[in-house]
């Protein structure tokens, strides 16, 4: 069981999680405005912090994307040049190689 624990995958890349989002403007400046355009801008505040947050979970996601692509394109690289047909050739002729060199080994050891 230890053995199938080690051979589980883990990403490379964090669960997407989300944060609490607050306002950053300083109670000092806004004490001195009405309720309504307080929270006017201590909304505006938490949807600056969330698009911030946004862009940055789209740029980390768009890296990630664009590694496992790389990593994708070099995987059809590997397959493309394995299932080639001098390859898939060269393979039969190497598995033949050994009846066909004990054939001769056979036929030149008879007198």
């Amino acid at each position: 069981m230890a053995d199938k624990q080690q051979r589980e995958r883990t990403s490379r890349f964090q669960q997407l999680e989300k944060p609490e989002f607050k306002s950053s403007i300083p109670s000092h400046l806004v004490n001195k405005l009405s309720e309504q355009e307080k929270y006017v801008i201590e909304t505006v505040s938490r949807m600056e912090a969330q698009n911030e947050w946004l862009i940055q979970s789209a740029l980390h996601q768009n890296r990630a994307l664009i590694e496992n692509d790389l990593e994708i394109q070099e995987i059809k690289d590997w397959k493309s040049m394995i299932t080639s047909k001098g390859a898939v050739i060269i393979a039969l002729i190497l598995m033949c190689l050994p009846v066909v060199l004990k054939a001769l080994a056979d036929r030149l050891s008879k007198p």
